[in-house]
């Protein structure tokens, strides 16, 4: 009998008696589905699995399980054995699951990313009633799973055209309107779905908005307005411009000068020498082949490294806006292990100021020069910057799975790497290592 492959063995031992099939795939971890036996197998279980009675929804389920090794196939005869039998039978378990939306909304997304993926028509038809269905037309997993679907699929302008006309509501219709903007920048569409009278309708409500929490709504909106048709766009600008949020006011500017306005321009020049917003606004101005118009100022080595810290504390998963105070605290060359290389560090001291009575100010300290971060908990403003560079030390060869990484992250051992560092040891070994791999 031929060995079983780890996933052959996982749904055996999952799908027995008494067996649970979640844990068992769980424990395949990043498994990769190469063989067409894998995909046989997986077709089985999932046949076997849907005689079974509806288990209960949730992220730690055999069904989300399930769908999930339905993007871990790297080879094209299981991926086309899929398409032809795995699909139909993910689709009728999506339309038993479907009178349960509200408790399953996760599972259904989930299951809908999966049909954009594999491009199936059924699997499609799917999709489009979904963006239209009230519970799932909420859901947060759009903006992935519009991104599943190619740029260049021949039903690409068809599926376009259905959710144009209406466009649908919620989230979904963000979602939409972030994909297209996407299509239509990158020219794999033409028309802009949202370039009609209900589309600008749309754009008008997300741009008046006062609600912090539909600021990005509004954002998508003035990434749109290249696309939009005149004399609807003058008004749409205008908006975007006197936006309150300097992210929006900043795209509205992107758009202007895309279509050959110089105010757009000299918005965006002038913003690069703000630390706050200088990252994204000399990005912008890249993007529209207009580097030579950055200020030197906004280069300088320092400036440019408070800027990207800024950048880095407003990203959204971790202060969501830059930093009301922050001050260069140290800057230095050194050799550091987790590159092996020398360079230039910076350590930044930021602080936002609390918002609500009652509520302590945040301080911290940043490092910026390799992976640029803060250790929340660890470093504080008031430490040396010696053992902030140490921490970090330490910290960035974990995120690497470096051997030097030490088994606790501590001052001291950071400290004792740093100084190896600076006496060579480190580049030795590399050298060593770039002979060996020459005499190979």
């Amino acid at each position: 009998m031929a060995k079983l492959t780890p996933l052959q063995a996982a749904l055996e031992r999952g799908l027995a008696d008494g067996g649970d099939l979640f844990e068992a795939l769980n424990e395949l971890r990043n498994y990769e589905i190469e063989t067409l036996d894998d995909a046989e197998s997986l077709v089985d279980a999932l046949e076997q699995y849907l005689d079974r009675p509806m288990e209960a929804p949730g992220l730690f389920t055999a069904f989300h399980q399930l769908v999930s090794l339905f993007q871990s196939v790297t080879a094209v005869s299981p991926f086309q054995y899929l398409v032809k039998r795995g699909i139909p039978l993910l689709i009728q378990a999506y339309d038993a699951r479907l009178s349960f939306a509200e408790e399953q909304q996760n599972e259904l997304l989930f299951a809908i990313k999966i049909f954009a993926r594999y491009g199936l028509e059924e699997g499609l038809d799917r999709l489009v009633q979904a963006a239209y269905h009230p519970i799932l037309r909420e859901g947060y997993l759009w903006s992935v799973i519009f991104e599943q679907l190619g740029d260049q699929d021949p039903v690409l302008p068809e599926l376009i055209d259905r959710l144009s006309d209406p466009l649908p509501d919620g989230f979904a219709c963000v979602a939409f309107l972030d994909w297209v903007n996407r299509l239509a920048r990158e020219d794999f569409i033409s028309q802009h779905p949202f370039n009609t009278h209900d589309g600008v309708q749309r754009l008008k409500h997300w741009l008046r908005s006062s609600k912090k929490d539909e600021f990005s709504f509004a954002h998508s909106s003035a990434a749109s307005l290249p696309f939009i048709s005149e004399p609807e766009r003058e008004q749409l600008l205008a908006l975007a411009m006197d936006h309150p949020d300097p992210a929006v006011q900043m795209e509205a500017a992107w758009a202007s000068a895309r279509l050959g306005s110089d105010a757009g321009l000299k918005f965006l020049v002038r913003t690069c020498l703000d630390r706050n917003y200088s990252t994204t606004a000399c990005a912008y101005l890249e993007e529209l082949g207009r580097d030579d118009a950055i200020p030197d100022e906004a280069n300088e080595p320092d400036f440019r490294a408070m800027a990207d810290m800024c950048d880095w504390l407003a990203h959204p998963q971790e202060f969501g806006r830059p930093p009301d105070e922050i001050e260069q605290y140290d800057t230095r060359e050194l050799f550091w292990p987790p590159t092996n290389d020398v360079r230039q560090l910076w350590l930044f001291r930021y602080r936002y100021i609390a918002e609500e009575a009652g509520e302590s100010d945040d301080s911290g300290l940043g490092c910026y020069g390799s992976a640029t971060f803060s250790l929340f908990d660890e470093t504080n403003p008031d430490m040396s910057p010696e053992d902030a560079y140490a921490l970090h030390c330490c910290w960035e060869l974990e995120m690497n799975d470096d051997l030097r990484a030490p088994d606790e992250r501590s001052i001291a051992a950071g400290r004792a790497i740093l100084e190896a560092g600076a006496r060579g040891e480190y580049a030795e070994d590399e050298d060593e290592e770039d002979e060996e791999d020459d005499d190979f």
